[in-house]
């Protein structure tokens, strides 16, 4: 739960930002995996703020997570994140709320691919300018990443674990030979995460944002875009297609083993 004192200095910022009263409600619309959010209300009953408290996570750290979403919405805040509205104590962050259509409601008839094609363009474009990525950075968050899962206390299955430290070596080699696509990527790039409105495409969710070549983000998105039945499809480079649709799909194995077995403790300690 938040601290009355941080609840009030956040609605303080509202007050300044919107010039609306001080008479707010705060809606809990989510318990994730790995936050909790909050819908911050006018009186009018009208969203404001989107209000993110980072959940503790054996995996991937809170702090990571914050530190890599607010990094992306100096970046991208009002361009194709939400505006950012303060942070707090490196576990909460605030943005505005966005009102629009999560991309996978829409119907297919008003999915504009193309538009949707360059925003995901257009996002890897501004990360690739705006940060400096290096070759070190993929292989230190990979070897990282095999080495929690491997010595997690939820046990995950071997041959998972195993899978995923194969596809971290054989990155090696695809890093070197496409160097020149290494930039940050979204992370988490699943339709939920697109709002369309006002002609444009907003990505929500800037979490697990990271240094990774293109491709990781492309085929990231085709595989919920099927996942969600939606009949679009991102290009990737053949020469890659098969070992970043591996990869995503091992890393999803894994996080649903581990969703699955945290909801598991919740619910045998209730």
């Amino acid at each position: 739960m938040i601290e009355e004192s941080i609840r009030n200095e956040v609605q303080d910022k509202i007050v300044e930002i919107f010039g609306e009263s001080h008479s707010f409600t705060w809606e809990r619309i989510k318990e994730g995996y790995t936050n909790e959010n909050f819908k911050i209300i006018n009186e009018q009953g009208i969203p404001l703020a989107i209000c993110k408290v980072y959940v503790e996570d054996e995996i991937h750290s809170s702090k990571d997570r914050f530190d890599r979403e607010l990094n992306a919405l100096e970046i991208f805040s009002g361009i194709l994140a939400p505006e950012l509205v303060c942070h707090k104590n490196s576990q909460i962050l605030v943005y505005k709320y966005i009102i629009g259509t999560e991309l996978h409601k829409l119907p297919t008839s008003e999915i504009n691919v193309d538009l949707l094609q360059k925003t995901i363009t257009k996002m890897l474009s501004l990360s690739k300018l705006k940060r400096n990525s290096l070759k070190s950075d993929v292989s230190s968050f990979y070897n990282k990443l095999v080495e929690k899962y491997t010595n997690s206390g939820i046990k995950y299955p071997k041959k998972l674990t195993d899978t995923l430290q194969m596809l971290s070596h054989q990155q090696e080699e695809i890093l070197d030979a496409y160097s020149e696509h290494l930039t940050f990527v979204h992370g988490d790039l699943i339709p939920p995460n697109f709002i369309f409105h006002e002609q444009k495409y907003t990505l929500l969710d800037w979490e697990f944002s990271r240094p990774e070549l293109i491709f990781f983000d492309q085929q990231y998105f085709n595989y919920y875009a099927k996942a969600h039945n939606l009949p679009i499809v991102i290009e990737v480079e053949q020469n890659v297609q098969d070992f970043y649709n591996n990869l995503v799909d091992v890393l999803e194995r894994l996080w649903r083993f581990g969703y699955e077995m945290s909801n598991k403790e919740i619910f045998y300690k209730i």
